[in-house]
Parts: C-alpha cells; structure tokens; sequence
C-alpha cells in the first residue's frame, strides 16, 4: 500500500457501518431528524449506542454517512442509464428517467433526507448541500449534471440554439419537483410524468437550429 492510500475498511465493519445508515434512515423517515437519536437508532439495528459512536463518532459524521448513502443509490441507478445512451436524446431521456424513477422507488430515504433538510443544520458551518460530497461521488455528479448533456447535444448539432443554464436549471427544478408528489401521495405513479418532462424538454432542445 503506498503512504498516500487509506487502508480499506474489513468487511465486517462496512457491512456494520451500512446496516447503521439503513436503520438510521429507516428510524429518520419514521419520527423525523429532531427525534431520531442515537439510542432509537441503535435499538432499531440491535446494537449499544456505543457501536454507533465507534463507527461515526458523532451524529455529524452519521448524517455525511447518510447523505453520502443516498447519493450512491442514486448514481447506482441513474449514471449507467446515461451511459448505455450513446446520443444526447438518448441520454438526455435516460437521466429524466431514471431520476424520476428513482424517486418513486426510494420514498423512505426521500422522506428521510427531507426532515434532514428541514431541520438539520450542519456544526461544522457547511450548508446542507455539501454533505456528503466525496470527491469521487463530486465527479460523478458533474458528469451528470443535465448541463453536459445539453451542452454536448448543442454542440453535436442534435439539438437546436437555447440557453444552455437556464434549461438546465429548469431541468432539474422538474425533476426534483416530482418529490413532493411522491411523499404526499405513497401510491404515485411517476412514470407518465417522467414521459411528459421527456416530452417538454424534447421541444425545448429540438428548437431552431
């Protein structure tokens, strides 16, 4: 191992570390942030509180840990959509989505994140967006933000002349807004409303070339 590289964690105690999260997000989405402490959290996975203080040493470092989780889950399923895409369209379709699904299929940790969103404030002065933002997972992100799809579609001559940020903006503000349809309604089905956000931006980027 070079003087640069962590040791890796052994398997036992990452194992232990992501049953903690599930349980913690679990317990979160139940009772909200402000009532998820250590011990229910702990009770939920069977374990002392003094475990999950030796894993994460304090509740910080267990919400990074959850923030963190919920951006793998969704990268897992929403970047090799993108990337089996070999056109702008294509892609630009597939982040839609895979995005909007999901949400429809994560309401648990949606609901989770939102208490945390709303009551959660970070100690150590950060803003609650630059939780759990590893650099590997900041990299990942950029690559698929809906901008380098845009800009690359433009670029190729697929798509026609429009302002590439603010589409982007209202891209994400349509997708994210499906959110609070999803936690209000637990039956929604998103899937025709994915379709239609296709449909939307279709017209905006297949615009004047």
């Amino acid at each position: 191992m070079s003087p640069t590289q962590a040791p890796r964690e052994s398997f036992t105690r990452s194992a232990r570390k992501a049953q903690i999260v599930a349980s913690a997000i679990d317990v979160i989405a139940e009772v909200g942030f402000a009532q998820a402490s250590i011990r229910k959290i702990a009770d939920r996975v069977g374990i002392a509180m003094s475990a999950v203080l030796y894993h994460f040493g304090t509740k910080d470092n267990l919400v990074d840990a959850i923030v963190e989780h919920m951006y793998r889950t969704m990268l897992s399923q929403v970047a090799p959509a993108v990337d089996a895409e070999h056109t702008a369209t294509g892609k630009l379709h597939a982040y839609i989505r895979s995005s909007i699904s999901y949400f429809g299929t994560h309401r648990t940790a949606l609901k989770a994140l939102a208490s945390l969103g709303a009551t959660y404030v970070p100690t150590d002065g950060r803003r609650f967006d630059e939780l759990g933002l590893s650099p590997d997972i900041a990299e990942q992100l950029a690559v698929l933000d809906p901008a380098s799809i845009l800009v690359a579609g433009q670029r190729d001559g697929e798509f026609g002349t429009f302002p590439v940020g603010s589409t982007a903006i209202a891209l994400r503000g349509a997708v994210n807004g499906v959110v609070d349809r999803v936690l209000r309604e637990p039956g929604y089905d998103a899937t025709q409303y994915a379709q239609d956000v296709i449909d939307m931006f279709g017209r905006i980027v297949g615009g004047s070339r």
